[in-house]
């Protein structure tokens, strides 16, 4: 494991150094006292066995993100894992078209590809997605991963990164499913306590940024039963459970999906697509109903490549967005590679997947002219 102790960035991370300061109030973000609104999608690769984001085999970083801020997203996801934080050697680099990159190692390409972002004035969520780098674990810890590895892996992000201004938080652990509780008073499992855990080591690392919490999947308590829930989609129970931690640091991230990614029940019963509201008020609007920054982390669906439900079930989604004033989101994903999803990006890593965008885009739109 790596060391918890803040550490200089590397060379890719030099130049002016802000302190930032992230808040959250009445229901909005603010960077340095100024709204902001994250339009993000998910770039992901660095949580994998390469190591890095995915796409350099054929394009380089700088292009990708211009692409990204040509689009109007000002903001990106980041997953990560713990062996990309020491430095190992990464995969999936074609060094003829990036030969800047030749010789650097997956922490080197982590800090390189933040600075860019930074540089680009584009919002930074990193996300712990999975321990062992393969695997989404239901809890925060493994039998070869523990608490303590997750809250020093989380502090060592918050410490090295802190000097850049549009590093704006950390998703302190990817779609908590399975064993993971809320609010029943097992330490083990009891998701909320860990959180409050975590925020408090991430918080005295770096006071300026944000913490980002998804839910859970099923509890046995102060959760409804009728309707099943996405990993980390579950935030009824901070009804009953609220997190103890700084109201102004805290963005509850849920993450929801369609059909392409599973058949839920809901899908095929008759009055979809108007069944959904109800349902996603259950599961995780009534928060921004009670003045919470709700930031989807991750939503998407192949958009009529797959099961034809998957374009109501967006639209709609994005529907409920801009009537509920959830403005903040996080796409899944930028990367075309998402088996069960695809991406913003066709398969060419260039060309625009246009009904995805455009949906995107009315969310967007909408956002900006309030």
């Amino acid at each position: 494991m790596i060391s918890p102790a803040p550490l200089l960035l590397l060379a890719a991370c030099t130049g002016p150094k802000e302190v930032p300061d992230y808040t959250v109030s009445d229901g909005q973000i603010h960077h340095n006292g100024v709204e902001i609104q994250l339009h993000g999608v998910n770039w992901f690769g660095f949580e994998g066995s390469e190591h890095v984001v995915h796409g350099l085999w054929t394009r380089t970083i700088d292009d990708m993100i211009a692409q990204m801020k040509g689009l109007g997203f000002n903001a990106v996801r980041l997953p990560f894992c713990p062996e990309t934080l020491d430095g190992v050697t990464p995969g999936a680099v074609d060094y003829s078209i990036n030969p800047n990159l030749e010789g650097l190692d997956s922490l080197d390409l982590l800090d390189l590809t933040v600075q860019k972002l930074n540089d680009r004035e584009m919002y930074m969520l990193l996300d712990h997605h999975s321990p062992d780098c393969e695997e989404i674990s239901e809890l925060w810890y493994t039998g070869a991963y523990s608490e303590e590895d997750w809250i020093n892996d989380l502090t060592f992000v918050a410490n090295r990164y802190g000097g850049l201004g549009y590093f704006l938080g950390i998703d302190l652990k990817n779609e908590p499913h399975g064993a993971a509780t809320w609010g029943t008073g097992d330490e083990s499992t009891d998701w909320n306590s860990a959180v409050e855990r975590a925020s408090e080591a991430v918080l005295s690392a770096n006071p300026g940024i944000l913490v980002f919490a998804e839910g859970i999947q099923e509890n046995p308590e102060c959760s409804s039963t009728d309707n099943a829930h996405w990993w980390g989609g579950n935030l009824e129970p901070q009804a009953c459970n609220p997190l103890a931690i700084p109201s102004n640091k805290l963005v509850l991230s849920p993450h929801v999906y369609g059909p392409d990614v599973y058949d839920m029940s809901y899908f095929d019963e008759a009055n979809f697509p108007e069944n959904m509201d109800a349902i996603w008020n259950t599961q995780f609007g009534f928060a921004a109903d009670n003045g919470y920054v709700v930031a989807p982390g991750e939503f998407g669906g192949m958009y009529g490549e797959g099961n034809p439900l998957d374009v109501t079930w967006q639209n709609t989604l994005v529907d409920y967005f801009m009537e509920k004033g959830i403005c903040n989101f996080f796409y899944w994903s930028w990367n075309p590679n998402s088996g069960d999803t695809g991406g913003i990006l066709d398969d060419d890593w260039t060309t625009v997947e246009e009904g995805k965008y455009e949906n995107l885009k009315r969310l967007m739109d909408a956002c900006n002219a309030d």
